[in-house]
């Protein structure tokens, strides 16, 4: 994939505390590409090495609303790093198969770990919204989707237009808008070069993409910092 979320891998922590480095391969659900963990205190220093800012974080409610999986996901462990166990659910909930895996299975969804933090932070943004997700990784398909870098979701009680409003602020981000009234949900994904675009495909039919403008985009990537894919408490005043 394109996006490398951090140069350096760092330990995760669940309920107990750090995990400790293991030798070995890494679980190949916590290699889409290059991406790995990030731990908060190492990315800002407006977060405080305690990451306050973690533990009170709410967890946010996940479903999938073709497979009708759920679950609830906290994230960030109580030092600011992403918690493996947590995005590893976050995975499944977005699998296209309603069939829960065995937890010893590495046949999970794949998607790029910089893009669950995106979509935490969308709803930590509106309150702690929960995430409906319509579709991630796809079969017998090209592109962003096919690689694990995309999803189409949506935030109950946020309209469309102001999620996608919301996401086109991120940097190296894909934004698509669909507007037809039997859509009305938000496309993102993960990528160097931000790209904005609005849809009003009816379900089922694929009409040409209308391209947003965006004049600030590569001022706006060239400022990328992985400190700006936590939640915004991370780095509030």
């Amino acid at each position: 994939m394109a996006i490398t979320l951090a140069a350096t891998a760092v330990g995760a922590t669940s309920a107990a505390g750090p995990v400790a480095p293991r030798g070995g391969p890494r679980p190949r659900v916590f290699e889409p590409a290059r991406a790995v963990l990030v731990k908060a205190s190492s990315v800002t220093q407006q977060s405080a090495p305690s990451a306050a800012w973690a533990a009170a974080l709410a967890p946010v409610e996940v479903s999938n609303k073709t497979t009708r999986r759920h679950a609830s996901i906290r994230l960030y462990g109580s030092d600011g790093s992403v918690d493996r166990a947590a995005a590893r659910s976050f995975m499944r909930v977005a699998g296209r198969s309603a069939e829960a895996p065995d937890d010893a299975s590495e046949e999970d969804e794949r998607l790029d770990l910089r893009l669950v933090q995106l979509v935490v932070r969308a709803s930590y943004r509106f309150g702690g919204a929960a995430v409906q997700i319509v579709s991630a990784t796809r079969s017998g398909t090209n592109g962003k989707h096919a690689s694990g870098e995309a999803i189409d979701f949506a935030l109950e009680g946020v309209r469309a237009t102001t999620l996608a409003a919301y996401l086109r602020t991120t940097p190296r981000a894909g934004v698509g808008i669909y507007t037809h009234p039997k859509t009305q949900y938000v496309h993102l994904d993960v990528r160097e070069q931000s790209f904005h675009w609005i849809d009003a495909s009816p379900p089922g039919v694929s009409w040409r993409e209308q391209r947003l403008p965006d004049a600030k985009g590569p001022e706006r990537d060239a400022s990328y910092g992985r400190w700006m894919d936590l939640p915004e408490a991370a780095h509030a005043p």
